[in-house]
């Protein structure tokens, strides 16, 4: 029998909240009519290769991707970022977003 392959980009991460908290970027996730327990959420800091990953979370028709925090080099900066989503039946990713730091 052969393995399902994943499948392409078939979802829209939507980012929830963005801020940068203590020199820290924070972000929460959703991945709207997707609901399952099984992806993984991976927050990316665009133009380094840092990434940080939290599993999701199975709500009713949509999957959340708790907080996902990842330290700034230089937290005045304003920060890219994008949330992909994998997981054996989906895979999805946000568009390249970016935070003011509070003043």
């Amino acid at each position: 029998m052969p393995t399902p392959s994943v499948t392409p980009f078939s979802g829209d991460v939507l980012i929830v909240t963005a801020e940068v908290v203590g020199g820290n970027l924070e972000v929460t996730a959703m991945i709207p009519r997707v609901s399952e327990g099984d992806g993984t959420c991976t927050l990316e800091l665009v133009g380094t290769d840092r990434t940080l990953s939290v599993t999701g979370t199975e709500g009713k028709d949509v999957t959340y991707c708790g907080v996902m925090s990842i330290p700034l080099d230089a937290p005045s900066s304003t920060p890219q970022f994008r949330v992909r989503y994998e997981s054996p039946s989906t895979r999805a990713e946000s568009a390249v977003s970016t935070v003011e730091p509070a003043p």
